[in-house]
């Protein structure tokens, strides 16, 4: 389990390696944040910059955060937002969190539409179900590190990756039937 009052007073120190163990932990989330706000409307390469962009702000404001207040991760998933928001504004395609995409699990640039409509379906199992989702299927974590990374018991991740498969089930199958 991440302690974020210990990560974030060895941020505010600039402790040596805080911001490398910050971008190992969230970055898959921070990710799974981008994506239900911009989908696949931004290049691969405006989401490296834009997740760039995140932790250096974290960097440099973490004096300012107060974990009395909200969390480390809401902090980055605010930041995300706004970041992707601006980005989208200046492009001029904005996309609304009901048209949410993920690219080909294989690669962030190919993205068929078979997989964006898996992957779409996997956004809309929730927090924390498709943020273990994408940990696990995505960038292929082991549980017991997502179990780590959010905070939940190992067994409540086995068992969210469990029943979440069977709501993907339900959903893709509620789906196909509207088609």
């Amino acid at each position: 389990m991440v302690n974020e009052e210990k990560l974030l007073k060895r941020l505010k120190k600039k402790a040596k390696n805080s911001i490398d163990e910050a971008i190992e932990i969230y970055t898959p989330y921070v990710s799974t944040v981008l994506y239900n706000i911009a989908g696949t409307a931004l290049p691969r390469e405006d989401i490296e910059e834009i997740v760039s962009d995140v932790f250096i702000s974290l960097w440099r404001n973490a004096e300012n955060i107060d974990l009395n207040k909200g969390t480390i991760r809401s902090y980055l998933a605010a930041s995300a937002r706004n970041f992707a928001l601006k980005r989208l504004n200046k492009r001029k395609e904005y996309t609304s969190l009901d048209d949410v995409e993920l690219p080909d699990k294989s690669d962030f640039a190919d993205s068929s539409a078979e997989s964006d409509y898996l992957w779409n379906a996997v956004m809309k199992l929730g927090e924390p179900d498709n943020e273990i989702f994408v940990r696990f299927y995505k960038y292929d974590e082991k549980l017991k590190d997502i179990s780590k990374a959010t905070g939940l018991k190992l067994s409540t991740v086995k068992t969210k990756l469990s029943r979440g498969k069977q709501k993907l089930r339900k959903i893709l199958s509620e789906t196909e039937e509207l088609l």
